[in-house]
């Protein structure tokens, strides 16, 4: 049961396994070489969490806008409670770093066809292609998005919502870090598994006495261990 001084519940959670992940781009045409869909294993990963997260109203889901991460945050939205998030929000900001991208991107309405729960994350344009970050930066560079990223998100909700975000394990990592106050010197790589969960909580300031910004969990594979043995170790 959340709490009443609760400004924020997150999970960040990595995309399902896509071709590429799998080793299979040498398969795929020159589309989903640059913008991989999930695999078969993926797409099985994704549903599996969609069901764990059958039971927990999220109050939005956002995510990045290649297929991987929507495709993800798709097959949650559709499982959701009837008062549950219906949508995936998509925006740009979540892109993984470094796509190195050879495309413009597609618009909602492209995307759509495949994913009908998407739509534009608020406060973006619905016309933009949804593609960006094709360069890798620096570390300092790319924590700098994550604390944009960080603060887009901390901006809208604050009011005890639970939300969830489906994007990359780069992207991932860079905004753990800006929630958790760390610089990006870090000598650690935290490990984001295929649809791995990581859970961060915010409070309000001075109610906790260990803090503002709880690490409840990372890279909880809770919801594979039971239909997917080879993650139960």
């Amino acid at each position: 049961m959340a709490k009443d001084n609760v400004e924020l519940v997150l999970y960040l959670v990595r995309h399902g396994e896509s071709t590429s992940n799998a080793g299979l781009d040498e398969k795929m045409c020159e589309e989903y070489k640059v913008d991989p869909p999930l695999s078969e294993l993926g797409v099985k990963e994704a549903e599996l969490l969609g069901e764990y997260f059958s039971g927990l109203k999220l109050d939005a889901i956002l995510a990045s806008g290649l297929r991987r991460a929507s495709r993800t945050g798709h097959e949650v939205a559709t499982r959701q409670p009837a008062d549950g998030a219906k949508q995936v929000e998509l925006h740009k900001i979540f892109t993984e770093c470094g796509t190195g991208l050879g495309t413009k991107g597609r618009t909602i309405d492209e995307i759509k066809k495949d994913f009908p729960t998407v739509v534009s994350a608020e406060g973006t344009d619905p016309s933009e292609r949804i593609v960006h970050h094709d360069k890798l930066g620096t570390d300092a560079e790319l924590l700098e998005r994550g604390k944009e990223a960080l603060a887009y998100i901390r901006g809208r909700f604050h009011n005890g919502e639970t939300v969830m975000i489906t994007a990359h394990a780069a992207f991932n990592t860079f905004m753990m870090y800006a929630a958790l106050g760390l610089g990006w010197e870090q000598i650690f790589d935290p490990s984001f598994t295929n649809t791995g969960v990581t859970k961060i909580i915010f409070f309000k300031p001075g109610t906790e006495k260990f803090g503002d910004v709880h690490l409840e969990y990372h890279n909880s594979m809770a919801h594979l261990v039971d239909a997917l043995p080879q993650f139960k170790y």
